[in-house]
């Protein structure tokens, strides 16, 4: 039996200690890191550690949105950990325990995950809100572009748009001046051509 932490930051750059430093507080001794998006269930620390996984065993993470953000996600994970006949816990949702055989925690999480991706699908549709009232109001220009006016920047920016207004293909004016696809159509729709 064993105690295992599980870890996850959104990218490389991003500093684990916190999480590690409450993770070894709880007890765990085991440790499986990623740091990688929760975009998908396809992340390899955490399968590695369900595979490892033993009765008995018990995972705890910092809070839940280390472990998914994706309700279907999160009961995939406890199912295939319960399955293993080991436990979960969370250091900051309390009321996240499941490393006993308890009804009520079970109900209590699976109310509490269902509610944690509401509340996150509530923000995002607030934000496109937020922004198509930008964008009707021209105060929304996306995100800006690579290409700033002033000096060199500047002159590339207008040859690009001079090209793309001479008839230029986007795959041509893309390799012509080393730009992303995503850039030069930020950039035609900000100077509103596209």
């Amino acid at each position: 039996m064993k105690t295992v932490g599980y870890i996850r930051v959104n990218s490389e750059g991003q500093n684990i200690a916190r999480q590690k430093k409450s993770l070894k507080e709880a007890g765990c001794t085991d440790f499986f890191i990623e740091k990688i998006s929760d975009a998908s269930m396809d992340r390899p620390e955490l399968q590695r550690m369900l595979e490892e996984l033993g009765e008995g065993d018990i995972v705890i993470i910092r809070e839940i949105s280390r472990l998914s953000r994706s309700t279907k996600d999160l009961l995939t994970i406890v199912e295939i950990v319960q399955s293993k006949g080991a436990g979960l816990k969370s250091i900051s949702d309390k009321w996240l325990d499941l490393s006993d055989d308890n009804p009520m925690s079970e109900f209590i999480f699976t109310i509490f995950s269902g509610l944690a991706q509401f509340e996150r699908k509530m923000i995002k549709q607030r934000q496109k809100e937020g922004i198509e009232i930008a964008k009707s109001e021209g105060k929304f220009k996306g995100r800006k572009t690579k290409l700033v006016e002033g000096g060199k920047e500047e002159q590339r920016m207008m040859a690009i748009i001079e090209a793309y207004k001479q008839g230029k293909s986007i795959n041509d004016i893309r390799t012509t001046f080393k730009v992303g696809t995503g850039t030069i159509y930020r950039l035609l729709e900000r100077e509103g051509i596209k």
